[in-house]
């Protein structure tokens, strides 16, 4: 393994990613204005319209893929291609794991939930008030916005658009933006800042905040610090993958189960965590992840 940036700092690596982002964004979005002008033109590029129109479903499945693929997964294997020769090594997808790894890793996000579900009420309780109810209000609705689509791209006739949506929203966002933020971001803001601790809150503070639902911010905070963890402490991206998978695909088939009345409770309605159960959720995942530390005993970093 050669580092083709060993004489180039890590601050710069950091701008060159920033760069590579944005080129697929810019990317995306001329491929995405493609896609809405041949499916309607102009008119059809206004996301509230695309919602009022069932027949649009399809495309705006495609545009969500299409998205982690160009703004995430594209930007972080091109940057791990120029900074290394072995970029598969390098990014950590060669690192083997073993069994007894891989079910701690699922043990870990599913005990987590219920600390992540008592983050959520927390954040979503905050209030700014004063000159700043502005902004609440704007954030609030903007959170009902995203759930409207959310709810929209979710919608199932059967089990083929459940695997879709299992595709769109767990799959490819797993692969896709752990590739971004632990393979290279986290990495690289380990080896500049020179603390772990610093790398991994640093980009679950980035990922977090580029998901743009602030009202989400605290628990997908947390979600990254625990995959930011799973990656240091395994130094297999595929585990960390495989923990957003987990994490968004339990969502996923809780809203399909819900929507072919297996169960009776929405999971993107209001579900009310107990004190209790969310710290003794925050317990067994403490404890698994020093379970995990013992088993592992890798440090790449």
């Amino acid at each position: 393994m050669s580092n083709k940036f060993r004489y180039t700092g890590y601050g710069m690596q950091v701008v060159i990613l920033i760069a590579l982002t944005i080129a697929g964004f810019m990317l995306y979005f001329l491929v995405s204005m493609i896609l809405l002008m041949s499916y309607g033109g102009w008119q059809m590029a206004n996301m509230q319209q695309l919602m009022n129109d069932p027949h649009s479903l399809n495309l705006l499945k495609t545009l969500q893929s299409l998205s982690s693929l160009m703004i995430f997964l594209l930007p972080a294997v091109s940057f791990a291609w120029i900074a290394d020769t072995t970029p598969l090594q390098w990014m950590g997808l060669r690192r083997r794991f073993s069994a007894e790894q891989l079910i701690l890793v699922i043990a870990v996000m599913v005990a987590s939930l219920p600390f992540i579900g008592l983050l959520g009420q927390w954040n979503e309780h905050i209030h700014f008030g004063g000159k700043l109810h502005g902004l609440e209000t704007w954030i609030r609705n903007t959170e009902k916005m995203a759930e409207q689509q959310t709810r929209f791209l979710l919608t199932t006739h059967g089990f083929n658009d459940y695997l879709v949506n299992l595709l769109m929203v767990a799959v490819l966002p797993g692969i896709c933006e752990e590739a971004f933020f632990r393979g290279v971001l986290q990495k690289l803001l380990i080896r500049w800042s020179g603390r772990v601790a610093t790398g991994v809150i640093l980009t679950a503070m980035i990922f977090s905040f580029l998901h743009f639902q602030f009202l989400g911010f605290l628990p997908r905070f947390v979600l990254g610090i625990i995959l930011g963890y799973v990656y240091v402490l395994t130094g297999s991206l595929w585990l960390a993958m495989v923990g957003h998978f987990i994490n968004n695909g339990i969502d996923v088939t809780l809203m399909y189960l819900y929507q072919i009345k297996w169960v009776k409770t929405d999971p993107m309605g209001e579900t009310e965590v107990s004190l209790w159960a969310g710290l003794l959720s925050g317990i067994i995942v403490v404890i698994l992840f020093i379970w995990l530390n013992r088993l592992s005993k890798h440090r790449d970093f």
